[in-house]
């Protein structure tokens, strides 16, 4: 996930932490009608068993593409982790599942990648041809990189016979073949970053029908065939209602004349032509299907109901009622060929149900969750999101979704576990009993202790000396520097113009692309160590706060106002035009990134500038809560605590883990050069690099002394990261008559002090 990504989900938390935070109340009170009720019960209609097909290959192989006919599929494997790559193609029976293999050559200088059949089963492959002697002289100049391969358009009969072999038009070996399809009475047509082209059925004779506008770098469109072979082109662009356009195909024409949206929250990326339905999708949580015009998809499968766990689907096959045929992505990220069969509802087996309400699916608790029910035999989760029912995408929905779940929350209808939103603040949940403090289930359980973790993590969820919810892991908010630059007081709220002027660094762009307009990022973080929500209180009417608003003065007044775009600072600091940069530390590579990339130079954490330095904050990845309602606490933890296991905990791969062992594991393989565990469970040595604007960097071990300093520095990290909605508006709405010139500094301060605390003495 990058770094920018990070920064609209936390927009998203900021809007829900004010609903949380406003939504206390009298427990036991009856629910409003627009409460959002918890339903404690399994939707037994969209359940399937999945089960994994072996093809007859040897060694290990994953499924790249597949393709459907009439009785059946052809699919595409390849062999991986041996020093030559082998290509198979197979015909799978619907009817049987077997699978028998169709010859396709053996020659190792060949690869064939993407296809597509047509209704009397002649299979259309593309197959590149390796030439060894102009990849040798490729790899000196890499500018000739492109012409170490020919690729061809091959046409097979259902047998294997070549029915022809002809090399694909001049403009398609410029580029990649996205996809391919084929068109009823005409031929195979090719999508290759947007040109399109059509190889006659019979001939294999191509002609050119699109071409894109080459000042675009990437087209990220595909072609699709729906069920009675119309074919439709994705478009880039969007609707009037904010979702995807398929382009219909006009086979008198040769043009792409039509425009279909897709339903809600469709992204035509991956389709699937069906018999039921024109098309089937799907994410990590469900297989969806519909028709083109419908405006909302219907559910064919519920993944987490259905106890499966799957990376991503990448290819579904309609193979009768109730079966499907998938490609199943594995942990190495190889396909798996799987059929799935629908589950009477009849057949089901009833479990006393515990839900976990959440406004996001974390892909990690859908695990846990997947986990847990396949080993239960008595108990089952469910997962109830929140938001799957909101009719707008917006901050506004959410909050009211968000506002809705604390209402059921503090009346005793809401779920049993909940995921909190980046860190909200819930010490008023706390005082009123909403949420069970964990400190007994962590002295009676002898498979965790307290000491086996980051104390500085358990402490960000100690509310009052009681524990509310489990971390399983964060990152951590921060300003980095220049050490040399930052000098041995670092940079504070007092001294940031003068170092920035020390350096020869102008004071508005010292804090990188950071504006006014976004100083939202400094009211979250040094605006909130002028807030004590656990007692309510405030002292925004102080010199230290009117130093903050100073800085902020200083900034630009939006991007535009930097005169420059968001991705030129990523040289700034080399280039010693900017400070300190926010930075989200996640892994141990950041250290590199950072130091080699972002600076060129050794680093400090310097921290957000507070008055007497400076303040780094703890974020959470995931963080969970159980409701003091919950109706089976020792099911709930048992739930819970999987995430603070030594076998959870050490697979964390994003963020830091809780557990000090886990981390200084980390810590460990930090000091090793880059690897990965293959298939096969063996080490294998890998080169790792990262692009900071035209700088890049390789990752390599860092020394036993920078791991350290690292460490150190996530140990030493202890408040956390409150994303509060209210009070930042608070801020930002009286701060600008100050930067405008309206009012003096002193004079908003004291406006701020007494709106936000009037808030404070309203809802904490």
């Amino acid at each position: 996930m990058n770094k920018y990504a990070i920064r609209r989900g936390i927009a998203i938390g900021m809007v829900c932490s004010m609903a949380f935070l406003c939504a206390c109340g009298k427990k036991k009170e009856d629910a409003p009608k627009d409460t959002v009720q918890t339903k404690a019960q399994i939707d037994k209609d969209h359940i399937f068993t999945m089960d994994d097909m072996e093809l007859p290959m040897e060694g290990d192989y994953g499924v790249s593409k597949c393709c459907t006919t009439k009785d059946g599929l052809y699919v595409l494997a390849t062999t991986y982790g041996e020093e030559s790559e082998t290509n198979k193609l197979f015909k799978v029976s619907f009817e049987t599942g077997e699978a028998e293999e169709i010859e396709i050559g053996d020659d190792d200088n060949s690869y064939f990648d993407n296809m597509t059949c047509d209704e009397d089963g002649n299979i259309y492959i593309i197959k590149s041809i390796w030439n060894d002697e102009e990849e040798e002289e490729s790899s000196e100049d890499s500018q000739d990189e492109e012409t170490s391969s020919d690729y061809h358009l091959v046409k097979l009969s259902p047998a294997g016979e070549v029915l022809f072999d002809v090399q694909l038009l001049e403009e398609d070996l410029k580029e990649y073949v996205q996809s391919l399809v084929f068109v009823k009475g005409e031929g195979v047509m090719t999508c290759c970053n947007g040109n399109i082209s059509l190889y006659d059925m019979k001939t294999g004779e191509g002609k050119h029908i699109t071409t894109r506008d080459k000042n675009d770098d990437y087209y990220y469109g595909s072609l699709f065939a729906s069920k009675d072979g119309t074919v439709y082109l994705s478009e880039d662009e969007w609707d009037d209602n904010s979702r995807s356009i398929l382009n219909k195909y006009n086979p008198q024409t040769g043009t792409f004349d039509k425009d279909v949206s897709l339903p809600d929250n469709i992204y035509a990326s991956s389709l699937y032509a069906g018999n039921s339905y024109d098309f089937y999708t799907s994410d990590r949580g469900n297989i969806e299907a519909f028709n083109l015009g419908d405006e909302k998809t219907t559910l064919i499968c519920d993944f987490t109901a259905s106890d499966i766990m799957t990376e991503y689907i990448s290819y579904i096959a309609e193979a009768g009622e109730g079966k499907l045929f998938v490609i199943n992505s594995t942990d190495y990220g190889y396909g798996k060929l799987a059929c799935m069969n629908k589950v009477e509802p009849s057949e089901v087996t009833d479990k006393e149900i515990l839900t976990i309400g959440t406004t996001f699916v974390p892909e990690a608790v859908r695990k846990q969750v997947v986990q847990f029910n396949k080993s239960n035999d008595k108990y089952k989760i469910k997962i109830v999101d929140y938001t799957e029912d909101d009719t707008e995408d917006d901050a506004e929905a959410y909050s009211d979704t968000v506002k809705k779940i604390g209402l059921a929350l503090t009346q005793g209808q809401g779920p049993d576990m909940l995921v909190l939103d980046y860190n909200m603040p819930i010490e008023s949940y706390a005082e009123k009993g909403v949420f069970e403090p964990l400190d007994p289930y962590f002295e009676a359980d002898q498979d965790v202790n307290t000491s086996d973790f980051l104390q500085n993590i358990l402490d960000a969820t100690r509310i009052n000396g009681k524990m509310y919810s489990v971390i399983p892991s964060f990152y951590v908010d921060t300003c980095v520097a220049s050490k040399k630059k930052a000098g041995n007081d670092g940079v504070t709220l007092k001294n940031y113009t003068d170092v920035c002027k020390n350096n020869g660094i102008d004071p508005q762009l010292g804090m990188g692309s950071m504006n006014r307009a976004s100083a939202a990022e400094l009211y979250s973080t040094v605006g909130s160590t002028f807030v004590d929500y656990e007692n309510g209180t405030c002292n925004f009417d102080t010199p230290e706060f009117i130093d903050l608003l100073n800085l902020v003065k200083q900034l630009p007044e939006d991007m535009e106002g930097t005169g420059y775009d968001y991705e030129d600072f990523d040289s700034f600091y080399r280039e010693n035009k900017s400070l300190l940069f926010e930075y989200y530390i996640s892994s141990f590579d950041d250290y590199q990134v950072l130091k080699k990339g972002y600076f060129g130079e050794d680093i400090v954490f310097n921290g957000f500038p507070t008055t007497d330095g400076g303040e780094s904050f703890i974020s959470t990845n995931l963080q969970i809560a159980m409701n003091s309602d919950c109706k089976h606490k020792d099911v709930a933890w048992e739930f819970m605590k999987s995430f603070l296991s030594d076998e959870y905990q050490k697979k964390i791969e994003w963020g830091f883990p809780s557990r000090e062992d886990a981390l200084e594991a980390l810590a460990a393989k930090a000091q090793e050069k880059p690897y990965y565990i293959d298939a096969q469970g063996k080490k294998q040595e890998t080169s790792h690099f990262w692009s900071v604007g035209d700088t890049e960097v390789e990752i390599t071990e860092l020394s036993k002394e920078e791991t350290q300093e690292l460490v150190d520095f996530i140990k030493s990290v202890t408040r956390t990261m409150i994303y509060e909605d209210t009070v930042n508006n608070i801020i930002s709405e009286e701060a600008g008559a100050f930067y405008e010139g309206q009012k003096t500094a002193e004079e908003v301060a004291d406006v701020i002090q007494n709106r936000v605390q009037i808030y404070l003495s309203e809802n904490m």
